[in-house]
């Protein structure tokens, strides 16, 4: 057959061709004559592989397992739930991010963040150039609390108010309000203002051509019952005279100031172990998180402008930062209880800040 090798043939079903036991090849039972791609080789070729069922993305990320023995921890701790793993898609690091805003939705976040914009973070390095000072501290970490922008706070109206109660009653209160603020954060009032016109000065004094310079009046813009003629009263007077009070603004203010007191005194602020405080010492002062002025636009709001256009020239501290053990229950329980009092004070201080503004024009 046309020189092709003959052999006993099967025919196959319901098609008029017929292979060759030996040699498998396709022949044409109508034309006897050989199928065309049964004599040409099919040579090489490529095939596209089926992708179905593959994942199309991959990624390497680092600290995984880090990450997951933290979260074992928090879950040991009692400060994450057991049900935050599933609704993460059991990604620890997505985990721990949930367990973070869970907590901070717990502790007043809606109520805080009106008028104090923090935001809380989790790191193991405090570098801000991130040099690897961080990989010698094994399982510390650190919570770390910044604000996002500085809150604002008019205080001459409430001042003037307290007043017209007793004279030594707007100095108490401005004691009260800005220590209890600063244990924890930083707060920028007149004293910084004053401390830049100081340097201002000092800069100037050795330029003859800035004699005409006008530096900010930050002590005509201090009321008077702050410079120092009246001392702070006592917090037990300031509660003997809530009995006197009539004026409900006054007894709610007066009330707000003594729960924020009392509130930052129910925890210390963390220390900071050496080896963490030396990853810090490039960095600038922590930014304020709350800017208290007297008067909308005056000498204290124009130095606090004027300053944080240098804010930021090199990375700055933390405002409030936590250590913890990574591995240590214990430890993470702590830091999250010295968390939960410098977050009853930030709710504490919004709410008189709400109502401290409610006087301003």
């Amino acid at each position: 057959m046309f020189g092709l090798e003959t052999g006993e043939c099967d025919p196959l079903a319901s098609a008029g061709r017929w292979t060759t036991k030996r040699t498998g090849l396709l022949l044409d039972a109508t034309a006897r004559v050989a199928a065309p791609y049964g004599l040409i080789a099919s040579g090489c070729h490529w095939s596209i592989p089926s992708l179905r069922g593959i994942p199309t993305e991959y990624q390497f990320i680092g600290g995984l397992d880090a990450a997951a023995r933290l979260g074992r921890t928090f879950l040991a701790s009692g400060v994450a739930a057991a049900d935050s793993w599933f609704q993460a898609g059991r990604d620890p690091f997505r985990f721990l991010e949930q367990t973070l805003k869970d907590w901070i939705e717990a502790h007043g976040s809606q109520d805080i963040d009106s008028d104090l914009f923090l935001r809380l973070g989790l790191v193991s390095d405090l570098d801000p150039h991130g040099q690897g000072g961080g990989e010698q501290g094994g399982n510390e970490m650190y919570l770390v609390l910044e604000p996002d922008s500085a809150g604002y706070v008019v205080l001459g109206p409430t001042l003037r108010l307290l007043e017209t109660v007793h004279p030594r009653l707007p100095t108490t209160f401005f004691d009260l309000f800005t220590h209890a603020l600063n244990r924890w954060v930083r707060v920028y009032d007149y004293r910084d203002a004053a401390d830049r016109v100081q340097q201002l000065q000092e800069w100037y004094a050795s330029d003859p051509e800035s004699e005409n310079v006008e530096l900010p009046d930050v002590d005509g813009a201090t009321p008077k019952c702050l410079h120092g003629k009246w001392n702070p009263l006592k917090e037990r007077s300031v509660e003997r005279l809530l009995g006197t009070v009539r004026n409900l603004k006054i007894r709610a203010m007066l009330e707000a100031v003594l729960e924020l007191s009392a509130a930052s005194r129910k925890g210390a602020r963390p220390e900071i172990a050496e080896p963490a405080r030396e990853q810090l010492m490039d960095s600038n002062p922590p930014v304020p998180a709350l800017l208290s002025v007297f008067e909308k636009h005056d000498a204290i709001e124009g130095c606090f402008d004027e300053e944080a256009q240098g804010m930021l020239e090199c990375a700055p501290e933390p405002n409030l930062i936590v250590p913890l053990q990574s591995d240590d229950a214990a430890s993470v329980r702590t830091a999250f209880q010295t968390l939960e009092v410098a977050f009853s004070v930030f709710q504490q201080g919004a709410h008189l800040i709400k109502l401290m503004m409610e006087l301003v024009q």
